[in-house]
């Protein structure tokens, strides 16, 4: 498929499972962002900063202050530089979805393998260092008692192997811990970021639902219906309008419902439109079994219909044809709406592009960059073809929605 505009980046269909929350920023519940690099660069510097001070304090009880701050500053170098390297591994484990457990052990089994190798660089960059030293005499008296003592230290310690453990365990237990709570605030904004755009999502489909040009022309439907005498049909319809505003009423305050309730209120939709166009409109409705319990958002296929239906089918006196579909790729959820009409060429693009951005904007609150929505040609490029990739989630057995499409309709 030709895509001719893209609303959000597109979800690779081949993708065997959501991908991890990898974006450059987060954003906070305030509204702002905020980079995890910078983040992390600024926690990184200052951690160790604030160990080399407390270190530096601690240790200057025994030696010379001198030797003291050479020797806490090799440490705290020589730490910050195997934290930096370990914190990949960390990252790698995180994108991989892993338990918290398997974090633990990752954590667990680092650390105890690199703290002799911290031990030894230091000892090794110490050493060095203390050698450089003695070159210049007036700081050979400073630093000859220190340098003597560090020879006699072995370049293996198991003593120092608990405390340098611990360190790299503590310090791997921060950086879990942080990116767990700045992935819970992300949740978090993305749940009220989801929310204010539900609420205007509720206002845009009653106004949609509720528009006066819609009731007028449903209305009209029925009162020609009534002229003709076609009484059956007019009750039908009247039943069907009643029905349809009633369960998308129902839908509003739920954030995602099942696809088979969703396809029920598309197919309440276009009852009404073939009510009043007959013959001129033929659509068709395909969904796999195994997606009609999946959850997709409410009423995120009715202004996709409604737009293929205003602007690709009934333009035309010989009307036209839809095609909804729902179909499981993998662990992506894959949403279409095609027709036969004049396609992008038409110029219809501006015409509902405000209801494509809408629904792009709460996939992209309910979602993140697992979700996308483009709108192009068909693969034979005619027509229009709008497709959406979201996560495949199943609905929780039981909910409590599963029965109120058919309350709706008793």
């Amino acid at each position: 498929m030709t895509h001719r505009a893209d609303f959000l980046p597109p979800l690779r269909s081949d993708d065997a499972e959501p991908r991890a929350t990898n974006a450059p920023f987060i954003t906070l519940g305030s509204g702002r962002e905020l980079s995890k690099a910078s983040l992390f660069k600024v926690l990184q510097v200052g951690g160790w900063a604030v160990a080399y001070v407390v270190c530096a304090l601690a240790a200057g009880q025994k030696f010379a202050l001198w030797p003291t701050l050479l020797d806490t500053s090799i440490w705290a170098i020589c730490g910050f530089l195997i934290t930096l390297g370990t914190h990949l591994i960390y990252r790698r484990s995180r994108r991989l979805h892993h338990s918290y457990v398997v974090f633990a052990a990752v954590a667990l089994t680092s650390s105890v393998l690199l703290a002799p190798l911290w031990y030894l660089v230091e000892q090794i960059s110490l050493r060095m260092s203390l050698t450089a030293m003695l070159q210049f005499d007036s700081l050979r008296s400073i630093f000859s008692e220190y340098a003597v003592e560090t020879a006699r230290e072995p370049l293996f310690s198991f003593y120092q192997w608990p405390f340098y453990s611990i360190i790299l365990f503590t310090w791997a237990s921060l950086y879990f811990g942080v990116n767990a709570m700045l992935e819970l605030e992300s949740e978090r904004a993305n749940v009220i970021n989801a929310l204010k755009l539900a609420d205007t999502a509720r206002l845009r489909a009653l106004q949609s639902n509720l528009n006066p040009h819609f009731l007028f022309n449903a209305l009209n439907g029925i009162a020609t219906l009534v002229r003709e005498q076609d009484s059956v049909t007019a009750a039908a319809m009247v039943d069907a309008l009643a029905t349809f505003l009633r369960s998308t009423l129902q839908r509003l305050d739920t954030p995602e419902l099942r696809v088979a309730e969703e396809i029920e209120l598309i197919e309440q939709y276009l009852r009404i439109q073939r009510y009043r166009f007959g013959t001129r409109l033929h659509a068709v409705i395909e969904a796999g079994p195994e997606a009609l319990d999946a959850l997709i958002p409410t009423l995120i296929l009715q202004p996709l219909v409604e737009n293929a239906v205003r602007y690709g089918v009934l333009p035309r006196d010989a009307g036209g044809s839809l095609l909804v579909s729902v179909r499981r790729e993998l662990a992506v959820l894959v949403v279409s709406v095609e027709d036969d009409g004049p396609g992008l060429n038409g110029g219809t693009l501006d015409a509902f592009g405000m209801g494509l951005q809408n629904s792009a904007d709460r996939l992209k609150a309910l979602y993140g960059t697992d979700a996308s929505l483009t709108i192009g040609s068909r693969t034979d490029g005619t027509g229009c073809a709008v497709v959406i990739r979201l996560p495949f989630r199943l609905a929780a057995v039981g909910l409590p929605c599963d029965g109120a499409i058919a309350a709706a309709s008793a």
